[in-house]
């Protein structure tokens, strides 16, 4: 019995223990509730896989690090996360945000699609694997946290600890995380861009004041907020010095992959309903080598249906930043506490950061690219590279830290709506998944490290 034929023969048992994950509410930052997950996968690890399963005590969420011995010293380590953001609006939701429910041929429930089903979708393809061929052709080891919908925040820490220890042996890392291609293809990463966040808040005063009592007395946070924004941003351009500093030119940028990317304007216009999208190489050159200044948030005064004449006394705008090539966090952070100093200083300003992930990018030679690519098209018929993911993922642990090569192959449909309500996960795409796993750890020691 070939991979495909194992896992259609299994897949009502492998549903049934997405179920079971699903079902586990580990809403990221209550480390008490996120321990149901690490319980439910250390035992899926040793029951599936017979792993040596490591529990990684950490300034937050436990991380779990397992390892599966294969027939060579090569070794691959695949990443994913078991936290899951909140479910938000329960009225928005269709059905039980903690209970996975099939409708339409897909799944639906949080973190089914970030990072649940793509988790359990590549323990299950190393299972299947195992159950097909009775080892693996090289050592696996699984890095799971539990803090990825936080920023990650002690998993740079982490690697660092385990490098010389349970982490020595890394050849390659994968990351299972994100989305498919918007094509409908599955997608090889090689990049993504980085992150630096943060929180603003602007004061005039200890409590709201009505209008009639203290206008022109008492100043108005949100146009104190807009003032300071306006510092930052003019025309669509950051003013910050060093903010553009490293952001790729057009000469850097590998033309040779984004041409041979899929591009439907009409597609893509529909899916982020919009009435245009750019051009083509516009498209992919915003997406993935220009950085962004984006307001994500913004909270003053009275925001419910009521009309209240208050002046607000404070004011809060939330912003992140998504970074690409060689943009400096430490630098970008540094001219944003110049340029609001004297506010800050006085306390008319508050400022928190919410993330500081830098930027990853592995670079590798055409056959092992090509190598790799063929892979997942094998598994599931069709593949593209993209050299920069327009998202973010911890990628720079393994990278900076590890010193290892990352790509990122995501098993969810680009249609998931993570973070959102009636986050979902399609039958297929869980289905390819497994069967992309199966691939994977068949044939990836063709391509790294020792076989250089």
């Amino acid at each position: 019995m070939d991979n495909k034929q194992f896992i259609s023969a299994h897949l009502a048992e492998f549903e049934a223990r997405l179920a079971q994950l699903v079902g586990l509410k580990t809403v990221s930052g209550d480390v008490k509730q996120l321990q149901s997950g690490v319980t439910y996968l250390v035992d899926c690890f040793k029951q599936l896989l017979q792993a040596q399963v490591t529990v990684v005590k950490t300034g937050g969420a436990p991380a779990i690090v397992a390892r599966v011995a294969g027939a060579s010293d090569q070794t691959v380590l695949f990443y994913g996360h078991y936290d899951t953001m909140a479910p938000g609006d329960l009225a928005a939701w269709a059905s039980e945000p903690f209970k996975m429910t099939r409708r339409a041929g897909r799944f639906y429930g949080r973190g089914i699609g970030d990072n649940k089903g793509q988790l359990m979708a590549q323990i299950l393809g190393v299972y299947t694997y195992l159950q097909t061929h009775g080892q693996l052709p090289l050592n696996v080891i699984f890095m799971v946290e539990g803090e990825e919908e936080q920023g990650s925040v002690h998993l740079a820490a982490t690697v660092a600890q385990l490098k010389a220890t349970l982490l020595a042996a890394v050849d390659l890392a994968v990351v299972i995380d994100g989305s498919m291609s918007q094509s409908g293809h599955h997608v090889l990463r090689l990049g993504n861009r980085g992150l630096f966040g943060f929180e603003l808040t602007a004061l005039t005063g200890t409590v709201d004041n009505h209008s009639g009592n203290a206008g022109n007395i008492m100043p108005n946070a949100a146009v104190f907020l807009n003032q300071l924004l306006d510092r930052l941003v003019q025309h669509g351009q950051v003013q910050l010095p060093h903010f553009y500093d490293g952001v790729p030119t057009d000469a850097e940028i590998p033309w040779d992959l984004i041409d041979a990317l899929p591009f439907d304007a009409a597609a893509i216009a529909a899916q982020f309903g919009l009435a245009t999208v750019p051009t083509k190489r516009d498209y992919y050159r915003r997406l993935m080598f220009r950085p962004t200044f984006n307001l994500n948030s913004y909270q003053a005064g009275a925001a419910g249906a009521e009309f209240k004449t208050i002046i607000p006394h404070a004011a809060t705008a939330k912003i992140d930043c998504r970074l690409v090539g060689q943009q400096s966090i430490p630098a970008i952070e540094a001219d944003l506490r110049q340029a609001l100093a004297p506010e800050l200083a006085s306390g008319q300003v508050q400022l928190v950061i919410r993330g500081r992930i830098p930027v990853s990018v592995t670079t590798l030679p055409k056959a092992k690219l090509q190598a790799l690519a063929a892979m997942i098209k094998r598994a599931t018929g069709a593949v593209v590279i993209e050299p920069m993911m327009p998202g973010t993922v911890p990628n720079y642990v393994w990278t900076d830290i590890l010193k290892v090569p990352v790509v990122t192959i995501p098993y969810a449909n680009f249609d998931q709506h993570n973070h959102a309500p009636n986050e979902n996960l399609t039958e297929a795409a869980f289905q390819m998944g497994i069967q992309v796993a199966a691939e994977l750890v068949g044939h990836l020691q063709t391509v790294i490290g020792k076989t250089s």
